[in-house]
């Protein structure tokens, strides 16, 4: 496997950010079920965490190369992956600056066919605004554990956040509303492109994971909007000991292995 770590400047965040890039190659360190053309994984990391994450805590690596799967993880900070109101813009970075810089710096494939986007509860938040705010650029969307409400969360496990200030600077002076909901999300999207236009979405969850509910419900409505989703839950916490056999189911799916 290749893997590549470095730094460069985002003219959408105005800093060097930093990022993680695994790009399958032909090593015999694993056998490759698919092993035809590369994909493009961008994988977004949680809250308090950073792009080291999935290579820290998964086997990602691995399973780019069972799977030729060229990931790319950055950095995305405290963002949730939202265009601040007055600060960095972490959609735009993530959706259209970084993948424009990838496509030329390693000639990947760029079209929505081969490219995926997935993350890990704030990551997973992010894999799906991103999804649906830009519906032609991904085949496929998987959120492991997602926020899919960052009202919820900031009612129910506000001690992630540093008060109301932080909220505010992510997500507006008065903070998350229901607006930023996926469901919210999702059905604006709906409005613009038309069901059929987005993503097929996948969401997984721990069955002992607080978010579970959350997740459940948010598949139900997508469901209703006329999305394809699948929602599946197995026994599992908020943590990578469920998160690194989720993500090698979701790529299996997404990949059509099964």
């Amino acid at each position: 496997m290749s893997t590549l770590s470095g730094d460069l400047y985002s003219e959408s965040l105005r800093i060097t950010q930093h990022v993680n890039i695994i790009i399958p190659d032909k090593s015999d360190d694993f056998w490759s079920t698919i092993d035809d053309e590369v994909r493009v994984l961008y994988l977004l990391h949680g809250l308090g965490a950073n792009a080291d994450e999935w290579t820290r805590f998964s086997m990602i690596e691995a399973y780019a190369k069972i799977y030729d799967l060229a990931v790319v993880m950055p950095d995305g900070n405290r963002s949730f992956y939202e265009n601040a109101p007055s600060g960095p813009r972490y959609l735009e970075w993530v959706s259209q600056e970084l993948p424009a810089i990838i496509h030329a710096w390693f000639n990947l494939p760029s079209d929505r066919e081969h490219t995926f986007i997935a993350g890990e509860s704030m990551g997973g938040y992010g894999a799906l605004s991103i999804g649906l705010e830009n519906p032609g650029a991904y085949g496929g969307i998987v959120a492991l554990s997602p926020v899919t409400d960052p009202t919820i969360l900031a009612s129910d496990f506000s001690e992630l956040f540093f008060g109301a200030a932080e909220q505010a600077a992510v997500f507006g002076s008065q903070g998350p509303s229901k607006a930023d909901s996926i469901v919210a999300k999702a059905e604006q999207s709906v409005k613009q492109n038309g069901a059929g236009a987005i993503p097929r979405i996948i969401q997984m969850v721990g069955a002992d994971d607080p978010f579970a509910p959350h997740v459940r419900s948010t598949a139900e409505e997508l469901t209703s909007l006329g999305i394809e989703n699948s929602y599946s839950s197995w026994p599992g916490r908020h943590d990578f000991l469920f998160w690194n056999e989720a993500i090698e189911r979701s790529i299996r799916m997404l990949c059509e292995v099964e």
